[in-house]
């Protein structure tokens, strides 16, 4: 039989650098390609939400819903609490991408969209639903369910927004849900545009 050849050092160097060219461009690609799954995940949960807000809608005399910011009865409810019985009791209300979010709950609510009392303002009450806030993505650190847009006393400025808001959870952008059900990623230049103005709609019902 004919002998059996070996590889040489300098294949066996060779096809060792060759895999690790394929593997850098691999492992970024994969990456970015899970990125872009969590977004979509992401944007599935405020679709969800958006859904079962209007639900809520049509079932109560036309109100959104309510949340437990400043409540007077003494009962705290969670928008997802609130919402439970149109989206069921497995919804976690968590977006995929924020594993180390303190808080149960990683989208806040526009405490705009309720009333002191925390109770849902009528759908009617938004000039332009498909253009107004109604849950966001919230920093690492906080706590709340919803995002305390009233306590601005000189309006939502962009330097408030971003200290209230996780504008770039997803790379440049963030997921957004309006009143009208409505889901989409924005960039932060777009924020600052529609932040723009006297009691801008995007914020103000």
């Amino acid at each position: 039989m004919p002998p059996r050849r070996a590889f040489t050092l300098i294949e066996l160097l060779t096809v060792i650098a060759v895999v690790g060219v394929l593997a850098g461009l691999l492992i970024p690609a994969v990456g970015a390609a899970r990125g872009k799954a969590r977004a979509a995940e992401c944007l599935s949960n405020l679709r969800q939400a958006g859904v079962a807000s209007l639900l809520h809608v049509a079932d109560n005399r036309g109100r959104l819903p309510s949340i437990s910011h400043r409540r007077e009865d003494g009962v705290s409810l969670s928008w997802t609490l609130t919402l439970r019985p149109y989206l069921g009791p497995r919804f976690l209300g968590r977006c995929p991408s924020r594993p180390d979010h303190v808080a149960a709950i990683t989208y806040g609510w526009n405490d705009l969209l309720v009333t002191s009392a925390g109770e849902g303002l009528p759908f009617s009450a938004c000039r332009a639903p498909s253009a107004t806030l109604l849950l966001a993505e919230t920093p690492d650190d906080q706590t709340a369910e919803h995002i305390h847009f009233a306590d601005a006393a000189r309006g939502v400025t962009p330097a408030f927004f971003r200290a209230n808001v996780r504008v770039d959870v997803h790379g440049a952008s963030s997921n957004y849900l309006f009143a009208d059900g409505r889901v989409a990623p924005l960039g932060w230049p777009e924020i600052q545009r529609r932040l723009a103005g006297t009691k801008p709609v995007f914020i103000n019902p």
